[in-house]
């Protein structure tokens, strides 16, 4: 069988052609992101416990939470952190857990459980399972219109694009940072409360007795049943002015409008705060679905931004302050910048080394390998990230070696006179096994990168799939097409005369004659040759027990963070003047 595939070239002009269809279709569907998706494993309990001190919140919160999440048998750790009115309670799961969602899920059955066991005080807990991954691109919105920010109109247009983003297929999660809630505000007027002999909790108590959140009852009869609410809803300033207070012993009706200015503002003090370049603003942060290719993702949203910024008004300012597929595009690019690097570098060593025609069979390799190895991380669901890119480029020199190995016997016996086939048969039966066991033994070195549990494995695991995948895609080849192409190609010499650099490669005569002495020493005193052998190895795991071990190696990027914790008490404002002193410093560098 293998024989007829040889000794047919269209089929073999077909396996070409399917490998490069097959590979460009690859390159043009498999996702794009920046990192690869580690599981996230960390789950973060928020629960509210205003004007409660570290440790009420700590007894009466913290304790029980924990205790209901200890029902969990996949966690690892659990910790909780109590501070003046603020409860945040810290789940970490096991590495070997890889279904997340369902353990998440039985978590918040398991809060759920613990709130009714929180004081009256406590706000209803809030549980966050999704802060561990990037977003891919974060928009600033500020104000640049003449006078003072207008917080209210800056915070509905943020809302407006957190609705548009959210509308872009593709878009996992869209959130706001700097957000300014907005309140309708009631300045009372002591004086006039004070004349009209009422007690300062008297608007407060009408105001709270208008706003019916519930239905106020049903109307039922044989056919329908119907929930009655309450009309005039607190749906306007002047709805809120009307609403009566008290009534005064002559009959005339005492509104809010009456004892208090109603006006619509932001909360203040407010609970977050969001600076761009030093100026309060607002950014939106959206996130890609990990499934999806980047580019064609930012495309939609910058269509997006751009319908966006033309309906904004004019005072106000959008700019895209992180973008990561400008990262991921450049990683692509050093990718093929590299592909054509190595490809360059091994035709000039073949060149040198086997000819100009073992040359180019074996260089060809290199294509159809990286095509192959992109068309099998489609099939699996590998994405191009960082990690899997780091893999192609380490594997740009072993994709050649079986092709190598293959091309330089095939070259051999067609010097020798066999016929085309038969040296393309003879070489695979006699280097079928050896290239086999050469190829398992480097696929097993990475096979641990492999397996590795946990975030670890998650992140760099890329790389060594592409490198098995990369593996496994050589020996196929080294043993169809290149052999084919092979027992066409070599021993093809003008008149017959294969010497010289360009058809039979370098023969460094004095240099082959060093390499047989050495060759015959070694062969002569084995116990000496073999601990030569072994000190290399070695002295390499000594050395690695002295080295420093990280989880990530030094990079260089154009951006840094600086994380500033104040005391618990500290304000809000307080944490603002101390952020904008650090920013005078950073911007006076």
């Amino acid at each position: 069988m293998l024989g007829d595939y040889l000794r047919n070239g269209r089929f073999l002009a077909l396996s070409i052609a399917l490998l490069i269809v097959a590979g460009l279709a690859a390159l043009t569907t498999l996702p794009r992101t920046e990192d690869p998706r580690v599981l996230n494993r960390l789950g973060i309990i928020l629960t509210a416990y205003p004007g409660a001190t570290p440790e009420r919140v700590e007894a009466l919160v913290s304790d029980p939470i924990e205790n209901e999440m200890r029902r969990l048998p996949e966690i690892r750790n659990i910790s909780s952190t109590s501070r003046a009115g603020l409860s945040m309670v810290m789940i970490e799961l096991k590495d070997e857990i890889t279904d997340t969602a369902a353990i998440w899920s039985k978590a918040r059955d398991y809060l759920a459980d613990a709130q009714p066991k929180l004081p009256a005080g406590a706000l209803e807990s809030e549980f966050h399972d999704d802060r561990g991954y990037a977003f891919t691109l974060q928009v600033a919105l500020t104000w640049s219109g003449p006078g003072e920010i207008d917080l209210g109109i800056l915070n509905r247009y943020a809302r407006e694009l957190e609705a548009r983003l959210r509308a872009v297929p593709g878009t996992e999660l869209v959130r706001l940072y700097g957000e300014q809630h907005e309140e309708i505000l009631v300045r009372i007027d002591p004086q006039r409360l004070s004349a009209l002999g009422l007690p300062a909790d008297a608007v407060a108590d009408a105001v709270g007795r208008s706003d019916a959140k519930v239905a106020a009852g049903q109307l039922r009869n044989r056919f329908n049943s119907l929930q009655v609410e309450v009309s005039g809803e607190l749906d306007s300033l002047e709805r809120v002015r009307e609403i009566p207070v008290s009534v005064t012993p002559s009959g005339e009706t005492i509104r809010v409008g009456d004892l208090a200015t109603v006006e619509r503002a932001v909360q203040d003090p407010p609970s977050e705060i969001t600076l761009v370049d030093g100026r309060q603003g607002i950014v939106v942060a959206a996130r890609m679905l990990n499934n999806l290719r980047i580019d064609r993702w930012r495309e939609r949203v910058d269509e997006v931004l751009i319908r966006f910024d033309q309906a904004a008004s004019a005072n106000i300012a959008v700019d895209v302050i992180f973008d990561q597929s400008g990262y991921t595009e450049k990683r692509l690019g050093d990718l093929a910048l590299n592909v054509a690097i190595g490809f360059g570098l091994i035709v000039g060593v073949l060149l040198v080394t086997l000819g100009l025609s073992a040359a180019l069979v074996v260089a060809l390799a290199l294509p159809l390998t990286a095509l192959f190895t992109l068309t099998v991380m489609n099939y699996v669901g590998l994405p191009i990230h960082q990690m899997s890119v780091t893999g192609l480029v380490v594997a740009l020199g072993i994709m050649v070696d079986n092709a190598i190995v293959m091309v330089d016997s095939i070259q051999r016996k067609r010097r020798a006179g066999v016929r085309a086939l038969a040296s393309m048969l003879e070489s695979i039966r006699h280097l079928w096994l050896p290239l086999l066991g050469s190829t398992l033994t480097t696929i097993l070195a990475f096979a641990p990168i492999a397996l590795m549990p946990g975030p670890a494995g998650e992140f760099v695991g890329g790389i060594a799939l592409s490198v098995m995948f990369s593996l496994v895609g050589s020996y196929l080849i080294s043993h169809t097409i290149i052999a084919g192409l092979g027992g066409r190609v070599l021993g093809r010499c003008p008149e017959g005369d294969c010497s010289g650099m360009v058809w039979q490669g370098l023969q460094a005569k004095r240099l082959g004659e060093w390499f047989s002495r050495r060759l015959r020493w070694a062969l002569a005193h084995p116990r000496t040759s073999l601990a030569l052998v072994l000190a290399l190895p070695l002295a390499g795991y000594w050395a690695a027990g002295q080295m420093t071990e990280q989880f990530f190696p030094p990079a260089d990027r154009d951006m840094f963070g600086i994380e500033v914790r104040l005391a618990p008490q500290s304000s809000i404002d307080n944490t603002a003047r101390v952020t904008r002193e650090i920013i005078d410093r950073l911007e006076a560098e």
